[in-house]
């Protein structure tokens, strides 16, 4: 081409490197549609049918009365008590079992160093706890305390 100017006119060519853009977002949309197609399969098509419900939560609460629950000791001395789980606060958690008879084993010798404990069950699950404190700041002086009764292995737990 030619204008009036008697110079020929050149057409730039895109580079490579202006179309790889253009390919890098539609591979992005792609994988993202992917991901999305996946979640959305699996929830909807093949949980139904494995009976599992994305609605309810798996962990399940048991509600418990105020008053303790209490089981015979072959030693004839007073059963530990089972604590409903603690509706909001902090509490130092010593461990945690599968049978409570473990528990109560983790409890009373918890008790011998002057520690008050308390067996809280989740799930099957029995946590050896101190009962309940508000503050986050009493809890972790609490912590130290304990750690000053040669106690390790024990952590802050939140609840609510």
């Amino acid at each position: 081409m030619v204008n009036p100017s008697g110079r020929r006119r050149v057409r730039k060519r895109k580079s490579k490197g202006e179309k790889t853009g253009i390919r890098l977002s539609v591979l992005g949309i792609a994988i993202i549609a992917a991901i999305l197609l996946g979640y959305l399969t699996a929830r909807f098509v093949i949980g139904p049918i494995i009976g599992y419900n994305a609605d309810e939560s798996p962990i399940k609460v048991t509600e418990q009365n105020d008053k303790t629950q209490e089981k015979d000791d072959k030693d004839g001395e007073d059963a530990q008590k089972t604590a409903a789980v603690p509706e909001k606060g902090y509490a130092l958690q010593f461990g945690a079992f599968s049978s409570r008879d473990a528990a109560e084993k983790l409890s009373k010798a918890l008790k011998e160093k002057g520690i008050d404990t308390e067996i809280v069950e989740t799930d099957s699950v029995f946590k050896v706890i101190t009962p309940v404190i508000e503050e986050k700041d009493d809890a972790i002086k609490a912590l130290d305390d304990v750690k000053d009764k040669e106690v390790t292995d024990v952590f802050i737990a939140s609840f609510g």
